[in-house]
Formats: structure tokens, sequence, C-alpha cells
């Protein structure tokens, strides 16, 4: 345990920094997208645990990057020492060429696609769709959405989830081999990303409501992009798909703010 922690904290400091950031600011764009009376009910409730000092946006905050440190860490921990059992986990210490450019491509396409699809296709057919798109972004929405969702999505999605259900599955189905087929990392990667696509169907619900067309879109583009974060996660490495998954939200958020 010693030399795991020597040889991982600042990694695990970088998780938690980024649980910290993102999870506050993810507390206040959560807190903005609640209806008046779900924010009095949360009022309410942190005035009767003794919580009320504070205004509601930034004890919402405090509480998610709490939240988000502890992911950051113990998930961390855990998926790296899964990672190193199956594999998946890789020990660079530099950014190469070649996977950065498949990340940043990832990024355009996946943030491309994200937006265009509701444009061209499932905003013809819900109004409430469209509707989601005529208030911009804001700051505190900005950052959660590349720190939190860039880094601790990642972190729980992919370092940990899908190498944990790898795990179980090389454990108990693969057990002839020394490391995991790539058949148990495909379906590890289907099965993370399809737990990244129900992950979001919360917000979805809280900000446009959930209809068979809205959980298919969720699904569907989510889903999709999840796939990509994790080819990249068992290809090249954790960091890349952080990478891609951040710039997928940089690619879409800025098209949202210059064109929309």
């Amino acid at each position: 345990m010693k030399q795991f922690i020597k040889s991982y904290w600042k990694t695990l400091l970088f998780f938690a920094l980024a649980g910290i950031i993102g999870g506050f600011f993810t507390g206040i764009y959560v807190l903005d997208s609640y209806s008046p009376e779900m924010q009095q009910q949360l009022l309410d409730e942190l005035a009767a645990e003794g919580l009320g000092g504070l205004p509601a946006d930034i004890m919402m905050g405090i509480i998610t990057a709490i939240q988000g440190a502890g992911y950051g860490i113990f998930l961390g921990a855990a998926g790296i020492w899964l990672g190193k059992k199956t594999g998946l986990w890789r020990d660079e210490k530099k950014i190469t060429k070649k996977p950065l450019i498949a990340s940043l491509v990832v990024a355009l396409v996946g943030g491309s696609v994200l937006i265009l699809s509701d444009l061209l296709f499932f905003g013809l057919y819900s109004q409430v769709i469209m509707d989601s798109y005529s208030v911009k972004p804001t700051i505190p929405y900005l950052i959660a959405s590349v720190i939190y969702g860039g880094v601790i999505e990642e972190v729980m999605l992919r370092l940990f989830w899908l190498t944990l259900v790898a795990f179980i599955l090389w454990k108990v189905l693969d057990r002839k081999h020394e490391r995991p087929s790539t058949w148990v990392l495909i379906v590890a990667n289907v099965i993370a990303s399809l737990l990244f696509a129900a992950g979001h169907l919360p917000a979805t619900a809280e900000l446009i409501g959930l209809s068979p067309m809205i959980v298919f879109r969720c699904f569907l583009l989510n889903g999709g992009v999840g796939l990509m974060f994790g080819w990249l996660y068992r290809k090249y490495g954790l960091r890349y798909a952080m990478i891609a998954h951040g710039g997928c939200h940089i690619v879409s958020k800025l098209i949202w703010i210059l064109l929309i």
C-alpha cells in the first residue's frame, strides 16, 4: 500500500483537485437547473440540518466538491489497481502525438455530432430539445462540463467501471489468458458506455423531461461518445480519454454559443 501511494499520489491528487473544482461548479450548475420549488426545498433541508448559514449555491457546490474528491481518490485508486491487474493502466509520463491526434479527432467529431444531431434530426421531432438551446451555457456549466466531465466521469466510468467489468469477466469467463481478451474489453466498454448514458438520464429529465425519444437520444449520443472514450482508454490510456471527453464538451459548447 505504501508503495502504491508513493507511486500514484500525484495522480490521485490530480483526480481529487479535479473533483473539488469540477464538483463545486457542478453543484452550482445543478442548483441553477432546479425549479424555484426544488431550490426552496433544498434550502429548507439545509436549514434543518444546520447548514443554512451559506448561500444555497455555495453549499451545493461544497457538497458536490466533497463527493467529486471522494470519487477521484477512491475510485481512482481502485481503478489504477484493477488497471494494473488487467493491463489497462499505463504509467506514461508524456503525451504522444498519435494518441493525441486520435483524441482530438474524437473530440471534434463527438462534439459536433452531439449538437448537429439535435439540429438536424432530434430537434425536428421535439420542440423541447430545441428550446433547451435557447439559454446559452453558463460559466459554471462550462467549467463543470470540461473538468468534472472530462476527468471525474472518466475516472468513474472508464478507469473504474470499465476496468472492473473487464476484471470480473476475465476472472470468470476468460481465466485461461494472462490478460483480458479483446472480446472482454469490448463487452466491458459497451457496459461502461451504457452506464455512462444512463447516468445522464437524471440531468436530462430535470432539464427537458423524459420521453421515449429523449431516452433513445440519450443512449445513442452519450453511449456513442462513451464507446469512443472507452476505445481511447483501452488502446492508449486514460489521459487520452480525458482529453477527448473534455474536448468534446468544448467543441459542442462552442458550437452552441457561436452558431445557435
